[in-house]
């Protein structure tokens, strides 16, 4: 286990204790009055920021974070008034029951640990949105719990880029037509690095793939990876997201530029701030689904370009020798 692992194991603990001395029907009324509060105090976001602002003066990403918490802790605070002449009673009445308290707790476990997992998916989302280094990056996507619960919330990324003050919250995935390209809105002046440890874990994952349903595992090509990552740092660097480049065309003029001689070619390309949401994305897209599990691919280069806060670029290269 790395330490995110461990970290999940230690929050899965803690709302195991919690929930005992809770019980069921106060914890999930916590849980859910969490949620709730969790998605007004994004809906209420942008308003309340604004009045922060104008009250305040202070600069908008900070107001955006003082803005959240004080709408989450109001919403917060009318649900735990409310719990309190609504839920302590039922609570009371059930405790007063033959075996009741016992049961009470014991149920407490269920939605204690789902709020617990749901508040760590959450906090490494937010750790993947922000200027973290790669090490904290790989970390996360070295943890199977870790890559598990970010790729369970990677809906909520964009608001977290919002609420952290990226732009780049969202999630790239190409839909798109083979001859289409998306612009994307970026600065201008991006700290762009190669990412070889993300690289690393997409191959394995792409790779779990094809073991799953029978298929050899692709062979790394170390001459498809500056391929991949020269793409990958193109589409940074022009902001757009395509597979037909500007500069170097197709990705098989891409491939042919190099030297490299093949009789099947193709190309997968994301946009995310993590490799397990990458993947996933990729996965659940048919075309890109077909490159990862085609049995006439036999070997891969992946490029991995991480722009920091602003996510990474993933080029994947499929290829069959001659």
């Amino acid at each position: 286990m790395n330490p995110v692992d461990l970290l999940v194991v230690a929050v899965v603990a803690l709302g195991v204790v919690g929930g005992l001395r809770s019980g069921f029907i106060a914890t999930l009324y916590g849980l859910m009055s969490w949620l709730v509060s969790l998605l007004l105090a994004f809906a209420f976001l942008g308003g309340a920021a604004g009045l922060v602002v104008e009250l305040t003066g202070i600069a908008a990403p900070a107001a955006r974070a003082v803005a959240f918490v004080l709408v989450l802790l109001a919403i917060e605070g009318i649900f735990a008034i409310g719990g309190r002449f609504l839920v302590w009673p039922v609570v009371s009445a059930v405790h007063a029951t033959p075996g009741g308290a016992l049961v009470d707790r014991a149920l407490g476990v269920v939605p204690s640990v789902l709020r617990s997992l749901v508040v760590t998916a959450i906090g490494l989302a937010a750790l993947l949105v922000l200027p973290v280094g790669n090490d904290v990056r790989g970390a996360i996507d070295g943890s199977r719990l870790g890559r598990a619960l970010v790729s369970e919330v990677a809906a909520v990324q964009p608001y977290l880029g919002q609420l952290l003050g990226s732009e780049a919250g969202s999630l790239f995935v190409t839909k798109i037509d083979a001859d289409q390209i998306q612009q994307l809105d970026l600065p201008a002046e991006l700290e762009l690095e190669a990412d070889p440890q993300g690289e690393a874990q997409m191959l394995a994952l792409v790779n779990e793939e094809r073991a799953a349903v029978g298929l050899r595992p692709l062979t790394l090509d170390p001459r498809l990876v500056p391929i991949g990552r020269a793409h990958s740092e193109e589409m940074f660097r022009l902001r757009y997201f395509g597979h037909v480049s500007p500069v170097t065309g197709t990705p098989f003029d891409r491939i042919d530029a190099a030297g490299i001689a093949y009789s099947r070619a193709g190309e997968n390309l994301a946009y995310a701030h993590s490799v397990a949401v990458a993947h996933r994305g990729l996965m659940q897209s048919p075309g890109h689904r077909a490159n990862i599990l085609r049995p006439e691919f036999t070997r891969l280069g992946i490029g991995v370009i991480s722009a920091g806060p602003y996510g990474r670029m993933f080029t994947q290269v499929f290829l069959t020798p001659p």
